[in-house]
């Protein structure tokens, strides 16, 4: 029997294939995470902007002088079943002027004055809310959390002058 040229090579390309192939062990690793879907920011009760109001550069002279303070509510609904607490971290620029209580730097045109926040169960004195804060609290069963926040404007040194008071302060929520 005679084979052709082109039968001959799809015989032999048919009998080496199968030693052409090699076999191996291969492992594949997945990771991944599964995290908590985020509350929603309750716009219509929480304080973005707060206003502090208008106060006098006279009544804040002396060293270490305050106005009064404005409270205000951070309110996050529509939690997750699941989610049961919720930390808030706190940033901004803290003032270097902060040897008496630790306050956030005034953008502003004001000068001897910024301003200083705490969650509203805090003592002012070693209780004021700094650069990367960590407060915790517990969702409730209305799938709310909240902070009841206080701020206040200081002047550590003493002698501010008239203007503007602008701090911004960035909430990072992480879920639990």
């Amino acid at each position: 029997m005679y084979l052709s040229t082109n039968k001959f090579l799809l015989v032999t390309t048919l009998l080496i294939m199968p030693l052409m192939t090699w076999a191996s062990d291969t492992s594949m690793t997945m990771t991944a995470d599964v995290v908590a879907t985020p509350c929603s920011v309750d716009t219509d009760a929480s304080k973005l902007t707060v206003e502090m109001g208008d106060y006098y550069a006279d009544e804040l002279t002396e060293p270490e002088s305050k106005s009064g303070y404005t409270t205000f509510p951070l309110k996050l609904k529509d939690c997750p079943e699941g989610t049961t607490k919720v930390v808030a971290t706190f940033t901004g620029t803290e003032d270097p002027d902060n040897h008496w209580i630790t306050m956030f730097k005034n953008t502003g045109t004001a000068t001897n004055a910024s301003i200083a926040l705490k969650g509203s169960q805090a003592p002012w004195i070693g209780g004021s809310i700094k650069n990367g804060t960590e407060l915790t609290q517990d969702v409730k069963s209305d799938h709310t959390v909240s902070w009841p926040m206080e701020a206040q404007i200081l002047s550590p040194s003493g002698g501010a002058t008239p203007g503007t008071l602008h701090v911004a302060v960035t909430v990072n929520f992480t879920y639990q």
